[in-house]
């Protein structure tokens, strides 16, 4: 997936802390409401974000705390919404992570997953790619 820089783009990057959690929300629904995205797909926006920026937070800059993260946002083709979240931390391709046997009790299950199934769940397509040195993140959600 390769970014279309020319189309709109709204971007907002700051330091990778839980601190900022708050503002990269705002800016993500702001720029949802903004390209016309249900108040229903941006809920779900605002979920998978959350736990897609919480990982960066906690594992992408282990050695590193003024790491940052930047989230874009654009239309493509006025059918789909992406974000995408890009940071220079160490690399972690969500798309490897088998999803979690829901069916188990807690007790049953391995430790870890879930998130990264959420948001599986709450986008329509998740892309990931190493480049240059950086993680891209995309989540694409169809409005039409």
């Amino acid at each position: 997936m390769e970014l279309a820089r020319g189309k709109k783009m709204k971007n907002l990057t700051l330091q990778a802390s839980v601190d900022n959690l708050e503002k990269f929300q705002d800016f993500i629904s702001t720029c949802a409401r903004k390209n016309s995205v249900p108040q229903s797909r941006i809920m779900k926006v605002q979920l998978a974000s959350e736990e897609a920026l919480m990982n960066i937070f906690n594992y992408a800059y282990p050695h590193d705390p003024a790491g940052e993260v930047s989230v874009s946002c654009w239309m493509d083709g006025g059918h789909d919404f992406l974000i995408t979240f890009e940071d220079k931390g160490r690399a972690f391709d969500v798309l490897t992570v088998a999803d979690p046997d829901i069916d188990k009790s807690l007790d049953e299950r391995s430790v870890g997953g879930l998130g990264v199934f959420f948001i599986k769940q709450m986008t329509d397509d998740v892309w990931y790619t190493r480049k240059d040195g950086r993680n891209l993140l995309t989540f694409r959600i169809a409005i039409s």
